[in-house]
């Protein structure tokens, strides 16, 4: 999905460090010295600094012994940001080209105390990056918040990107998850994935999904057979979530496959998501993004998956 973009048209992100502004700050004027940096920092800072209640929690905030030794490691990781400025910078140049009437984020990042949930933050005209959610699948804390190791595989600097673009995927097809069938999981995801390709096309196909190099060659060679066992086990349509989730939720594998990824209806999904616009070369990312009708993506695409 490479697309040549002309010089002018590309865009450019700078990175708000917010994390080095806090970390930096006179603790003991803590108030004054805020007032220096609360317009650029709006986002983080627009309660009332004069509210000594305010000022109170900040400063216990930043005093905190364990957020200093988290900034510590954070700084050693990411002393410049030159790299993912770069990276978000052709991101952003591709969601430009793709959607002209989308808004250039205003991009942060900061330190949300290994707060998983809200590793990226987007909000149309901001984006904020949890750089502590992205230390390395090893890093020594993860385990204190109960982080399981086939989460924290994927919080490092590779996923950032990818990250970034399936929040504002997100926020840009409508899904209502309440009584949705396999299906319509299955190709909401899959749009997802589709949008990330294609803000993304350098980025590996792994890394978006999530998977490690094995658990997506295991994807791969299973595709067929996968998707005969939901064609067979009358799965596509069901609507119980509880006789579905162990193939759309998070976990270390997929219930009943050996060796297997979790969130294998994903998968599946992005797969026929990809030949649902292989085959319809008339159909933009936009369109595509605005069609909700799952039972209508998947008869186009005419999805048949190869046997391995």
């Amino acid at each position: 999905m490479a697309i040549e973009i002309p010089a002018n048209k590309k865009v450019e992100i700078k990175i708000h460090r917010y994390e080095k502004v806090l970390m930096s700050v006179d603790a003991n004027n803590l108030k004054n010295e805020l007032k220096k940096y609360k317009a650029e920092y709006m986002l983080f800072l627009d309660g009332n600094i004069d509210d000594t209640l305010n000022i109170i929690k900040l400063y216990n905030f930043i005093s905190d012994p364990t957020l200093h030794e988290i900034y510590d490691d954070l700084i050693k990781v990411y002393p410049e940001t030159s790299g993912l400025e770069k990276k978000l910078s052709d991101a952003f140049t591709h969601l430009k080209y793709y959607f002209p009437e989308k808004t250039t984020p205003k991009v942060y990042t900061y330190i949300s105390y290994l707060d998983y949930e809200n590793r990226i933050i987007y909000l149309d005209s901001v984006m904020a990056i949890a750089l502590d959610m992205y230390l390395g699948a090893d890093y020594k804390m993860y385990p204190s918040v109960k982080i399981p190791k086939f989460i924290s595989m994927r919080l490092d600097s590779n996923f950032i990107t990818s990250d970034c673009m399936k929040s504002i995927a997100k926020q840009m097809i409508t899904f209502d998850s309440n009584d949705k069938t396999l299906l319509d999981n299955m190709i909401y995801q899959g749009k997802i994935l589709y949008f990330t390709d294609a803000m993304l096309p350098e980025v590996d196909e792994n890394v978006k999904i999530g998977y490690s190099l094995e658990q997506f060659n295991w994807s791969k060679k299973n595709e067929a057979n996968l998707w005969a066992f939901f064609i067979q086990n009358n799965l596509l349509f069901n609507a119980d979530y509880y006789k579905i989730r162990s193939f759309i939720t998070e976990a270390p594998t997929t219930k009943g496959f050996k060796n297997s990824p979790p969130r294998l209806a994903e998968w599946l999904g992005w797969q026929i998501v990809k030949s649902f616009m292989d085959n319809n070369k008339n159909v933009t990312l936009k369109d595509l993004l605005k069609e909700n009708d799952a039972q209508k993506i998947l008869k186009a695409s005419k999805y048949k998956p190869n046997k391995t």
